[in-house]
């Protein structure tokens, strides 16, 4: 794509929205990288071979027409998932595979900080979103993210944390924006794109653990300091 179409999508003043091919392989192909993370992830007391097998298998059967496919159901109930979820998901199937042949890297300090830190801003922005639609605002939210300036807004930011932090979590951040930017999917709305319900749950628990862990290890560095 050239530099002057993508810069026309990125600052249209009017919606974009996903056509039909896009919608279809936002709903499966979201579906089935999500739910062949999930088998992976409940398999673990196999061994790798009969893991890998069945996320494969579950993959494909996502892929499938219609309502042969998990899909159809699972987008009844929840619609088509986020990018975000779509991108974490994939980019763990990557690292499960690296960790097969003992290539993968642990996590650094920018990594840990810039986690908690987008973990934060998605769980805000999933009650923001929330009471958006309780109509708790004089305006949508909701809708700003149809338009240009939430986009240029939240990819302004992204480069920024990337910049500073240079870490794989701001990374995969603005490959989110990218994929967003070039299809609109899953429904041609930002907030669409970086969040979900089902996200929002588990950004949600994922941030009170992780708060849960510093305040014990700082109360057991305390019991240490004066014993």
């Amino acid at each position: 794509m050239e530099f002057d179409a993508f810069s026309r999508m990125l600052f249209s003043s009017t919606p974009l929205l996903p056509n039909g091919t896009m919608n279809w392989l936002a709903l499966h192909l979201g579906w089935a990288v999500v739910l062949g993370s999930v088998v992976l992830l409940v398999s673990s007391r196999l061994l790798p071979g009969y893991r890998w097998t069945l996320a494969s298998l579950a993959l494909l059967w996502t892929l499938l027409p219609n309502a042969a496919s998990p899909a159809f159901w699972l987008g009844l109930a929840f619609q088509s998932p986020s990018l975000m979820s779509v991108v974490l998901c994939a980019n763990w199937l990557l690292r499960r595979a690296a960790l097969r042949q003992d290539t993968s890297a642990g996590h650094t300090v920018a990594d840990s900080w810039s986690l908690n830190f987008l973990l934060l801003l998605g769980v805000l922005l999933g009650w923001g979103l929330l009471l958006d639609t309780l109509a708790w605002f004089p305006v949508s939210i909701y809708a700003w993210g149809f338009g240009s300036m939430a986009l240029a807004l939240v990819l302004t930011m992204a480069t920024l944390l990337w910049l500073l932090s240079g870490s794989g979590t701001s990374a995969l951040l603005l490959a989110v924006l990218a994929v967003f930017v070039l299809t609109r999917a899953p429904t041609g709305n930002l907030w669409d794109a970086l969040l979900d319900p089902l996200l929002w749950f588990a950004l949600q628990l994922g941030y009170l653990l992780s708060v849960a862990r510093r305040y014990w290890r700082a109360r057991r560095l305390r019991a240490t300091t004066h014993a």
